[in-house]
């Protein structure tokens, strides 16, 4: 249910690195018009062909964006607290072409579309870093769409991780931690495989201490000696 009590959202809004260095009168509009919805795990966000209505970043929890299919169900991406989903079609004013849904417990801040752009109008360095963002997340997706053809299954897992490291790994005695629960499921929806093969290849990786999996969390003792084991053995 969505809430403005406003000192959880000032604490919200000087938690988040795109609202910390705002001026403070640009911040408290931001706190005017924004709302936090608390989402239970499982639970749709939107779904596909909805119209985008706020701008959508998550606070605490993930979120997956799945395409169904009749061949199954695709997740074609997923975001952490920080990270903003839905933006494409927002900017485009375009039905969301995909469903979102909360992975876990999930705190989301909403802004409503009109505030938004309004907000956007008034801040050109603001604008230009949403914008940055925005051209970033449209990278990553041609570049996973481009990954799905004719990549071996390992290099598409190990892209995976590897990809989520940079995103929200911190580094660990152990080595790269990623702290994310993924089911088995999920990888396999994610790179485009069966949930045997992602069992094969997640199973043999975490053996030889290649990729770890622990509770609520992975680990990736080294990133290079991944990338290498991706590139050789047989095709899955």
């Amino acid at each position: 249910m969505p809430s403005r009590g406003p000192e959880r959202l000032q604490a919200v809004l000087g938690a988040l690195p795109m609202f910390r260095e705002l001026p403070p009168p640009l911040r408290a509009r931001v706190a005017a018009m924004a709302t936090l919805q608390d989402v239970d795990k499982g639970d749709a966000i939107w779904h596909a062909g909805d119209s985008p209505d706020s701008l959508t970043m998550v606070v605490e929890g993930r979120v997956k964006i799945v395409k169904h299919a009749e061949a199954g169900d695709v997740i074609l991406e997923m975001f952490g607290p920080g990270e903003v989903a839905g933006v494409v079609a927002l900017y485009n004013q375009i039905p969301y072409p995909a469903t979102a849904v909360a992975m876990e417990p999930t705190v989301l801040l909403r802004l409503p579309r009109r505030d938004w752009f309004d907000l956007l109008e008034r801040d050109t360095a603001f604008t230009r870093a949403m914008l940055l963002a925005m051209t970033r997340l449209n990278m990553a997706l041609t570049r996973k769409l481009a990954s799905m053809h004719g990549t071996r299954v390992q290099a598409r897992v190990a892209t995976l991780f590897l990809s989520l490291a940079d995103r929200m790994g911190s580094d660990t005695p152990e080595g790269v931690e990623i702290p994310i629960a993924l089911s088995r499921q999920e990888i396999a929806e994610t790179v485009g495989t069966t949930v045997e093969t992602a069992i094969r290849v997640m199973s043999r990786w975490n053996r030889e201490g290649l990729l770890l999996t622990g509770r609520e969390r992975f680990v990736i003792p080294d990133r290079e000696k991944l990338k290498s084991a991706a590139q050789v053995g047989e095709d899955e």
